[in-house]
């Protein structure tokens, strides 16, 4: 909920404000035009001390506006994400990780300049969120005002804005979204600015969410979606996210370029999961998310897009992928009990480890109905209490997913490629899609050491010329119409047996859980002692092991060490 509590001062000190707005606009830039150089953002308001000794006060420095009032709320809102709120005043510098406290800068902003009630505002603050980044973005009052209630209306607290009900208006960049939680009896719950849309879907930048500024996805369609509210900006283009609304790269970009090839860079970036305004200034914050999406694509993350980054940029674009919703690791590990109703940064990880395993699930880092029936099914498909709560057994196994190399998503095995997409086309380094996936986890079921992230990076490269060199072929890394042949034809001649599941690289013994556990469970199978593939080490299994293990001349400890994964590689 976005309500304002009642005010030590609730009248705001006219005059005052007014003298302060005149003092302030004779002070401040004018707005540049969106293909020049731009205006560096400059605060309107005095900062607290911690907050200027923050990364996100120098990613809002960092920010140059456009002219385009729709791009420069946008951008501004962008600079700040990750902040999260604090416990105390001295906290405001936005790096506390816990508590729910409702100390911010933005709070501090309207108490001291908004209410002028002599101290910060330090209230549930979504909404002023967006009124503090329109001010820094020197939007008039008269487009987006001082609202501190996640409420469209007449009040000088609501957003004075055209309000659109759900179902009746398609969003646009700069919009506001508002909702209303299924979980309270109240109808204005929360606020955010639309940043685009994209498949049935909307992504917003949103104070307050999970106590922190971050980005949300949801549906068009979602029942928690009340409405849309509509500044009456005066300028700029609804377009301006777009990556195609940029010239693409023809040189290499590095920090302190500017121009419109930087927009085009900035913007892939947004898209792909790597929040950075789009304004054409590559500065610190630009570089910083593109070293995490080159990581992320096993580039040397040196924040310079040359040739081969721009590639990989363009053939995830291509693709459709979205790091933040297929990337587990850049998101906190759960360390509490997860279940419905609860939201955060740790609800993303389970979403995007559910999706990882095949079980589709948006990654909105809010623990809904969807999240939980996910939860169940991926509990049931190994072998947990179908409880819907990610207690500590539902997080290990889940760990489990992340950290196995050949994790890959789905619940079937063999040589399909677990239920991705054969390729139909010819797969290089550079390439991304859920037919590279297809490839990857077709080469783990084969024993080959490469994780099932849908990019064809050096690792894949290395492992399909392993393949090659294995079957004769042609030893170029390339997964042509032969290679790709060969792949779906063999199916026991690699050392996982042709399973389908990863072999494990640590020792199994009873309590394990995960997919190298089914590939145990499998490969037994497959030996004649039947088991049922629940990816759960138990008794049964445990049993299954020990008789293989009297039968192969091994201890019969049932542990499933080096010495019995070798006798069972060799039998399959």
């Amino acid at each position: 909920m976005e309500r304002m509590k009642r005010m030590k001062k609730p009248l705001v000190k006219l005059t005052c404000l007014i003298a302060c707005l005149l003092m302030l606009a004779g002070s401040l830039p004018a707005f540049a035009a969106p293909e020049g150089d731009g205006t560096k953002a400059s605060p309107v308001y005095t900062p607290s001390s911690y907050y200027k000794g923050s990364v996100y006060y120098n990613n809002l420095r960092e920010v140059q506006l456009t002219g385009n009032q729709r791009l420069d709320l946008i951008n501004i809102a962008l600079s700040q994400v990750g902040y999260h709120e604090g416990n105390s005043i001295s906290q405001l510098d936005g790096s506390n990780s816990g508590g729910d406290r409702n100390y911010t800068e933005y709070g501090y902003w309207f108490g001291y300049n908004v209410v002028d009630q002599g101290s910060g505002f330090f209230y549930e603050w979504c909404a002023m969120f967006i009124a503090w980044s329109a001010r820094q973005a020197q939007i008039p009052k008269s487009v987006i005002n001082n609202a501190s209630y996640a409420h469209a209306g007449s009040n000088p607290y609501y957003f004075n804005v055209t309000y659109h009900p759900r179902g009746t208006y398609s969003p646009k960049p700069g919009d506001l979204v508002f909702y209303d939680w299924v979980a309270t009896d109240r109808q204005w719950d929360h606020v955010g600015v639309v940043l685009y849309t994209q498949g049935g879907y909307f992504y917003a930048v949103e104070g307050n969410a999970s106590e922190q500024v971050l980005i949300r996805k949801a549906s068009l369609s979602s029942f928690e979606v009340q409405g849309y509210g509509v500044p009456a900006y005066t300028s700029g283009s609804a377009s301006a996210v777009n990556v195609s609304n940029y010239s693409e790269p023809t040189r290499t970009l590095q920090y302190g370029n500017s121009g419109n090839d930087v927009r085009w860079l900035q913007a892939a970036l947004l898209h792909l999961g790597y929040p950075c305004p789009i304004d054409g200034s590559f500065g610190c914050n630009t570089m910083r998310q593109l070293k995490k999406l080159q990581s992320y694509c096993g580039i040397a993350a040196d924040g310079v897009c040359g040739p081969g980054t721009r590639n990989a940029i363009k053939n995830l674009l291509g693709s459709g992928a979205s790091a933040s919703g297929s990337d587990p690791t850049i998101y906190p590990v759960p360390t509490r009990e997860l279940r419905r109703g609860m939201s955060g940064e740790d609800v993303k990880w389970v979403q995007t480890v559910l999706n990882k395993v095949g079980i589709s699930v948006s990654v909105t880092g809010y623990f809904g109905s969807a999240t939980e029936a996910s939860v169940i099914t991926f509990q049931k498909r190994n072998g947990l209490e179908q409880d819907g709560i990610v207690g500590p057994r539902t997080r290990v196994a889940m760990k489990l997913v992340v950290s196995s190399s050949g994790s890959s998503g789905g619940s079937s095995g063999g040589s399909s490629g677990s239920g991705y997409p054969v390729p139909t086309r010819t797969l290089r380094k550079g390439m991304s899609g859920e037919d590279v996936k297809w490839l990857q986890s077709r080469l783990s079921g084969l024993g080959y050491n490469v994780s099932t992230t849908g990019y064809f990076g050096s690792a894949t490269e290395s492992c399909v010329k392993k393949f090659q060199k294995k079957y004769s072929l042609s030893q170029d890394g390339v997964v042509g119409p032969a290679t790709r042949s060969k792949l779906r034809s063999v199916s026991g001649s690699g050392s996982g047996g042709g399973i389908g599941y990863p072999v494990p690289t640590r020792t199994l013994k009873k309590g394990c859980t995960g997919s190298d556990v089914k590939w145990l469970q499998a490969a037994l199978t497959k030996l004649g002692y039947s088991l049922t593939v629940d990816g759960d080490f138990g008794s049964v299994t445990e049993k299954k092991v020990k008789q293989f293990q009297s039968a192969a001349g091994l201890t019969a400890d049932g542990l499933v060490g080096p010495a019995t994964r070798k006798a069972i590689t060799d039998r399959l």
